[in-house]
């Protein structure tokens, strides 16, 4: 089961700088800090290059969707099975 968040502007703006391609791997800088100085620079050059050749080997840890329109996917789904449910009810 998944959960839908409402996002304020601000946050969403934010988020946008890292989410904004179809597909990222993100790598937060505490667990970069863990890994050894040659691995961390290997790591920094790949983020300045911004492609990196990968295939998220199966299943990625996460998976995020975002609705920016009334054309996407999750959009039309989720109010597709809320009217469902309506019907459902009555």
């Amino acid at each position: 089961m998944e959960i839908l968040k409402i996002v304020p502007e601000e946050v969403y703006q934010v988020l946008m700088e890292y989410l904004s391609e179809p597909s990222v791997v993100l790598l937060p800088e505490s667990v970069l800090a863990d890994f050894s100085p040659e691995i961390q620079r290997k790591f920094r050059r790949m983020d300045q290059e911004g492609q990196i050749d990968y295939d998220f080997g199966g299943d990625p840890d996460v998976y995020v969707d975002v609705i920016r329109s009334d054309w996407c996917y999750a959009y039309r789904t989720l109010t597709a099975a809320e009217d469902n449910a309506s019907e459902d009810q009555t």
